[in-house]
């Protein structure tokens, strides 16, 4: 074998044996994207970004707005909260957060989702409920409720057993299917829920909770039983939909899109032939990240972090 050959024979040798290994240890497990949230939440305590392996271009939004990574929360977020879930897509490298915090002493609710390439954030996206925005009804507001809770519903950290995990197709498309069934709700095309199903908005449960009275009170409803009714075809338009991360393991996709009411429906018709007033009667936008537990082929458990934000709103980064 002559020099030359020689020289690239080894060179080749190294591009497959020594630049992979090397790629892989860039790879990050679940552990490793949990690290980096909680890394990232220490960042925010500390208001100080600059400690944070961050890509040189990175992206942060902060309830749908473009802001410098270290300005919104960052400055007035006071202290760590009791309430966390989070969920790691290692095949994308993304991870999400429910959870608590403080701010200014007051008790928030936030979604974060980051993307780690090469172990540095190259996107930081953020929701954030504050107080004054429940839409549940109730006196508890925002993170106030989990935080009292103290922990999640233990399906959010259950292990699927690898043989009955669902293909990240499936798992989108099921999540995908419940804003289709919400959107212009005509109570047919219903996702697959199991009876078990119990969905929370903004810290406060939106089925299952007792009966007030007479009539259609569809909080006291099951998910299946809501969507059965067409109550929801005040909800026009679900947009921008994106489903970044799912993870496999546990059953879990973790959902952005914005709500849209146009205002314009005035009257719901349900399908058991009664006509009620829309609770909505002007133009109005959610922004929302919700996050779906399924397992079997179905739904069962269904938590969202939402903020109301003006009307026909995108996100500064990551919608068209």
């Amino acid at each position: 074998m002559n020099l030359f050959r020689m020289v690239a024979v080894g060179a080749v040798a190294w591009l497959t044996l020594g630049a992979n290994p090397s790629r892989a240890s860039d790879l990050c497990d679940r552990a490793c994207l949990e690290k980096h949230v909680d890394n990232f939440i220490s960042a925010m305590l500390a208001h100080d970004p600059r400690n944070l392996p961050l890509a040189r271009d990175v992206h942060f939004t902060e309830n749908g707005q473009a802001l410098r990574l270290g300005d919104g929360l960052w400055n007035t977020v006071s202290a760590p909260g009791k309430y966390k879930i989070y969920v790691a897509d290692t095949e994308s490298s993304q991870v999400g957060f429910f959870g608590t915090l403080y701010e200014n002493g007051s008790p928030i609710l936030i979604a974060l989702r980051l993307k780690v390439d090469e172990q540095l954030i190259s996107e930081a996206e953020m929701i954030v409920a504050r107080p004054n925005r429940s839409l549940t009804g109730s006196e508890t507001v925002a993170g106030d409720r989990l935080e009292k809770v103290g922990k999640p519903r233990p399906q959010f950290s259950q292990t699927v057993p690898e043989a009955e995990r669902l293909s990240r197709a499936d798992l989108t498309r099921i999540a995908n299917s419940y804003f289709t069934g919400l959107a212009n709700n005509t109570g047919r095309n219903l996702a697959p829920f199991w009876d078990s199903c119990v969905r929370w908005e903004n810290g406060g449960p939106t089925t299952g909770r007792p009966k007030t009275g007479e009539g259609l009170d569809i909080l006291s409803m099951g998910c299946r039983a809501q969507v059965e009714t067409a109550f929801f075809s005040f909800v026009t338009s679900i947009r921008n939909r994106r489903f970044p991360i799912i993870d496999r393991e546990r059953g879990l996709a973790l959902a952005f899109a914005f709500f849209e009411h146009t205002g314009a429906v005035r009257q719901i018709h349900l399908t058991n032939g009664q006509t009620i007033a829309s609770p909505v009667t002007a133009p109005l936008t959610y922004q929302i990240s919700e996050l779906f537990q399924i397992h079997g082929g179905k739904i069962d458990q269904i938590e969202a972090v939402i903020d109301t934000v003006p009307y026909g709103m995108k996100n500064a980064y990551w919608d068209e």
